[in-house]
């Protein structure tokens, strides 16, 4: 369990908690919602392949490039596969503005599981992403993401 802890903390950019209220986002255009969709269906559907696509920098903030590398990747994937399976179904669900960063979040399933699980995509407002984070159980209701050792 602390590996899977040190995984999302390696994998998942987040900052300190604030009093802004989550703000669904009513005027972000379709692409942007396409992009994280296929960011997110790349990273993830590269489990089952086997063909992890390294971040680049054009698409990603120095950060989320820096600590999310294939080899990262590699061990996250092997986590995931063993427990949950592969990814079956990704759907976006909610598109929020929350401090400063836009929030992406997607119901996925996978083979192993009944219920469904969460794939976030965190990205600011440039569209440049700064986060991808995997929780295995779908709360309908958006909770900042809380990770501790």
């Amino acid at each position: 369990m602390k590996v899977f802890k040190s995984l999302i903390l390696s994998i998942l950019f987040i900052g300190c908690s604030s009093t802004n209220k989550n703000n669904p986002v009513t005027s972000l255009e379709p692409i942007y919602i396409e992009n994280a969709t296929n960011f997110a269906k790349s990273q993830f559907e590269s489990c089952k392949t086997a063909n992890y696509i390294p971040i680049l920098k054009d698409i990603a903030e120095p950060w989320l490039v820096r600590n999310l590398t294939v080899s990262e990747m590699k061990k996250i994937c092997a986590i995931i596969n063993e427990k949950y399976g592969e990814l079956l179904d990704l759907k976006i669900e909610q598109s929020l503005l929350y401090k400063e960063r836009y929030v992406y979040r997607f119901k996925a399933k996978y083979s192993k599981k009944e219920e469904s699980s969460e794939i976030r995509v965190y990205s600011n407002l440039k569209h440049k992403y700064n986060g991808l984070f995997f929780r295995p159980v779908w709360n309908d209701k958006y909770s900042k993401m809380n990770v501790s050792n």
